[in-house]
């Protein structure tokens, strides 16, 4: 796929958001419908305003991609779909990496005042249904290779509604451009996806979702509570492990805290992850796909930067054993990754994470979250399994019949051309 020509300087325009649209284009210039009037001004914050007072423009290239910078954060902050995976340096970090992927599709929503309301991070990547079909995905930025999970459009809490009708309407006038619209992986729980949902149907947009698990491990206020929620058997089989571990000449447990640390701890996760795995005949994820690795290579620093970063390793004489990674946002510690030697002690990754939580509690956070998947691993740590939603929108007509009755662009039949453009974690 071709990247779109043009200067990448972005141009705003004008116009009504129900009857007619529109476009930022990077190439070939296409007609503008005549401006309508627009309400005077926003109103006061927190308000919503109508669709009338609402515009849109589509960006295309990266160097347009770069100009919402300022206005990304403060604008997922005012919305329900505030985590980190839709965070301005997510995302960035994440195109930083994907050099390939020059087709974005991102509908950005404004006010009266230019003010930003809503984005839509779209980019599309090429399906083949049977090997044979072209189809045509928008994607949310970042979902692949990088672990990213609860990914949707944002809107202004004050004005979801609005903003999905008008990125919907848009989206109707770039329908010769896409073919399905795929959201894993979204922590429906929330309800920030039921503007979403509204918006596709209420644009006659085909909806279909199925549920997806996810598991949480909520935080008292002190160590001996969590423990109290375990069995005695188990209670005193994870203080027994960790006693006997942590307490051995020459182990320690560090949070990472420096860029030098950060590099010796992003060696050993890849390292001991890939030992781990390998231990039951599989490869880890970092063996497997490079772009992963080149994420955590490119995102951690930055995370390190933003006081996100949640990296603790467990080391032996110095040599690291155990190393977990996640990050703090929003007063949740997101538990990304973790690799261990087995060689060491089969519960050295236990001890580790019976650490990690024992200082997430003593931060105050308020939840330990497994992310996607629930286990009989993780419901041994407390966790409370909670459903979320794979979202999958389609066009009407004949390109969306396969869709309608029951293909999943996660199977054997309707598969992204491109092994790596594959399914998050």
């Amino acid at each position: 796929m071709s990247r779109p020509g043009g200067s990448g300087r972005r141009e705003r325009h004008r116009g009504p958001t129900v009857a007619g649209f529109c476009e930022l284009s990077c190439g070939t210039p296409r007609r503008e419908p005549r401006d309508c009037p627009l309400s005077q001004g926003p109103g006061p914050p927190g308000r919503a305003m109508g669709r009338v007072s609402m515009r849109y423009e589509v960006i295309r290239s990266r160097d347009q991609w770069q100009a919402l910078r300022d206005e990304w954060n403060p604008l997922l902050a005012a919305s329900r779909a505030d985590h980190l995976f839709m965070t301005w340096e997510w995302l960035d970090s994440w195109l930083q990496v994907q050099q390939s992927i020059t087709d974005l599709l991102i509908i950005c929503v404004r006010g009266p005042a230019g003010e930003l309301l809503g984005v839509a991070p779209f980019y599309r990547a090429e399906y083949r249904l049977l090997r044979l079909w072209r189809y045509r995905a928008l994607r949310i930025i970042g979902d692949v290779d990088s672990g990213a999970e609860y990914q949707t459009w944002i809107a202004r809490a004050a004005d979801e509604d609005s903003v999905g009708a008008v990125i919907v309407q848009a989206l109707s006038k770039l329908r010769g451009e896409w073919d399905l619209i795929w959201m894993p992986m979204i922590g429906s729980w929330s309800g920030a996806h039921d503007p979403v949902v509204r918006a596709l149907q209420d644009g006659r947009v085909g909806v279909r979702s199925r549920p997806r698990g996810f598991s949480a491990v909520p935080l008292p206020t002190d160590y001996d509570t969590f423990l109290a929620g375990m069995s005695a058997n188990r209670r005193q089989q994870l203080r027994r492990t960790t006693r006997k571990i942590l307490s051995q000449p020459g182990v320690e447990v560090r949070q990472v805290a420096t860029a030098a640390e950060l590099a010796t701890a992003l060696l050993s996760l890849f390292q001991l992850h890939g030992k781990r795995w390998r231990s039951v005949g599989q490869p880890g994820v970092f063996d497997r796909n490079g772009r992963e690795r080149e994420f955590y290579e490119r995102f951690t620093p930055v995370a390190l930067e933003r006081g996100w970063l949640a990296m603790f390793t467990l080391a032996d004489n110095g040599e690291h054993k155990a190393v977990q990674i996640g990050y703090v946002y929003r007063g949740v510690l997101l538990q990304l990754q973790e690799g261990f030697d087995p060689d060491y002690s089969p519960h050295v990754g236990n001890a580790l994470r019976a650490w990690v939580i024992q200082d997430c509690i003593r931060q105050g956070l308020r939840e330990y979250d497994f992310l996607g998947g629930h286990s009989e691993h993780k419901r041994r740590w407390l966790a409370v399994e909670r459903t979320g939603m794979d979202l999958l929108g389609f066009c009407p007509g004949y390109r969306g019949l396969p869709l309608r009755i029951g293909v999943w662009p996660t199977g054997a039949y309707l598969r992204p051309v491109e092994a790596r453009v594959a399914e998050p974690r």
